[in-house]
């Protein structure tokens, strides 16, 4: 395997955005998609119009961001860092391909967007622990997946946390409580 950007390749090699490699006819190009995971990578296979989306983009429901390896800023700075890009088709992790890619992706930053408004508004109420959160912004949710969602909006919490948002005694946490500043 040959690389390119002076990337000397080995299989145990971290790649840095926008680092590319050239191998069996293709131009792989590291995309840094943090979020999900604090190290996420994407990978775009330059002049097909494909990316492969990992964990970052499913085709079926969004990533759980889940604290501490996952943050909710960098997932969506990476949600908008992808909606810029021009591959129209992800090949994800999970789930099927993503046709039309660019827009797929605005529609998942505006579902985080839609969910820390809900958090917002139930915040608005009075303060209230990340349970509470879970059971008033996720109706009917199977219980096999309360956990996961209260993952996300402790993601969600952290972020609104250091944004000045939202207050809650010491660090984030799950067992905190969180009210609202503004």
């Amino acid at each position: 395997m040959e690389a390119s950007n002076d990337v000397d390749f080995r299989p145990d090699q971290v790649l840095a955005d926008g680092e590319t490699l050239e191998t069996g006819g293709f131009v792989v190009e590291a995309v840094a998609t943090p979020g999900h995971t604090a190290n996420h990578m994407a990978f775009a296979l330059r002049g097909t119009g494909m990316l492969i989306a990992g964990d970052h983009v499913m085709a079926w429901a969004t990533s759980v961001v889940a604290p501490p390896d996952g943050a909710m800023s960098d997932y969506m700075a990476s949600l908008h860092k992808l909606a810029r890009r021009d591959e129209m088709l992800y090949l994800p992790g999970h789930g099927g391909v993503v046709r039309d890619a660019p827009n797929f992706v605005t529609q998942y930053i505006r579902h985080r967007e839609g969910r820390e408004a809900s958090i917002l508004s139930r915040l608005r109420k009075g303060a209230a622990d990340i349970p509470t959160l879970v059971r008033a912004i996720y109706i009917g949710l199977d219980p096999r997946l309360t956990g996961a969602a209260g993952l996300s909006v402790m993601a969600h919490l952290e972020d609104l946390v250091a944004r000045g948002v939202v207050a809650t005694e010491g660090v984030p946490s799950l067992t905190g409580s969180y009210r609202l500043l503004v």
